[in-house]
């Protein structure tokens, strides 16, 4: 039967924090209520009333328990929902014996000059009494969709900022909340299926993927295969099929007939000069000496 209710799970903490408020709130009063019939004028302190006033305090770790306990998710362990539900089945016996014994009190003639406050007082404890009957329906339904799906409702499911985020992810992933956080990123130009980031295809050619230097978002970039070649520099072997040293220079020809020999290398000789004229100096003024 409380499985077929219509009710929204999400709106169970919110509807048990409500009717357990109303509950407090109108213990106080009965509390409040209590003490100016004790103080009185021939109104006797007995069991009857004597009980009622306590109940005002044996309610309050029942109210401890049942609003604090499925709010956090440290305490939320301790939110068992059969014992919250034996809880609020107990205290709503409790209270109902609460507002009867007081009621007896009245019956007896012991309120003296307050039978009016005595009278409000059983009025409160019958609303107090119907509202703990309404919070066990609550806790039979949180009962039995915890048997149904594993999870308190509303509870388990209450989110900080609107979104449930793995702290793991959220710390070593850039990837988005809304996608695969754990996604392997494209390091490598040559994927194993021959395509793109973005769709495009990497077809080889000549042992390397021409297509990887595309642009990565489908059009073409303004640098060509040739500015990736690391051969530019020197760092590795030129890319042709020869052999080391048959590469195509300005001093070596795969092709003798196509080209001049360059000329021999003559060895290093100081430049000749003639030990037969006399020295000569440059032009300027040489009559301004010291004597």
């Amino acid at each position: 039967m409380l499985g077929n209710l219509d009710i929204n799970p999400e709106l169970i903490p919110r509807i048990k924090l409500g009717l357990h408020s109303v509950q407090f709130v109108l213990s106080f009063v009965i509390w409040a209520l209590e003490i100016a019939v004790f103080r009185a004028d021939n109104a006797k302190i007995v069991g009857n009333n004597g009980w009622t006033f306590g109940v005002c305090f044996l309610s309050l770790p029942a109210w401890i328990y049942l609003i604090m306990a499925p709010r956090w998710p440290r305490t939320r362990k301790l939110a068992n929902p059969y014992a919250m539900a034996i809880v609020d089945a107990v205290f709503t016996i409790i209270w109902l014996s609460a507002f009867a014994s007081q009621a007896a009190y009245n019956t007896a003639n012991q309120c003296g000059d307050a039978c009016k406050l005595s009278k409000a007082i059983v009025g409160l404890g019958v609303f107090v009494t119907l509202l703990f009957g309404a919070s066990t329906f609550i806790s039979l339904y949180t009962l039995k969709y915890y048997q149904f799906h594993g999870t308190l409702p509303g509870y388990d499911k209450q989110k900080l900022g609107g979104d449930n985020i793995d702290p793991d992810k959220a710390a070593f992933s850039m990837a988005p909340h809304d996608e695969e956080a754990y996604a392997p990123v494209q390091m490598d130009d040559h994927n194993d299926d021959n395509t793109t980031l973005y769709g495009g295809t990497n077809a080889p050619v000549g042992g390397y993927n021409s297509g990887s230097y595309n642009s990565r978002y489908g059009g073409s970039s303004a640098y060509g295969a040739e500015d990736d070649d690391p051969n530019r520099y020197g760092s590795l072997p030129s890319r042709q099929n020869g052999a080391m040293f048959d590469s195509e220079t300005e001093y070596h020809s795969q092709h003798p007939g196509s080209s001049v020999s360059p000329a021999p290398v003559q060895p290093y000789t100081a430049p000749a000069y003639d030990d037969d004229r006399p020295a000569q100096f440059p032009t300027a003024n040489y009559d301004r000496t010291l004597h």
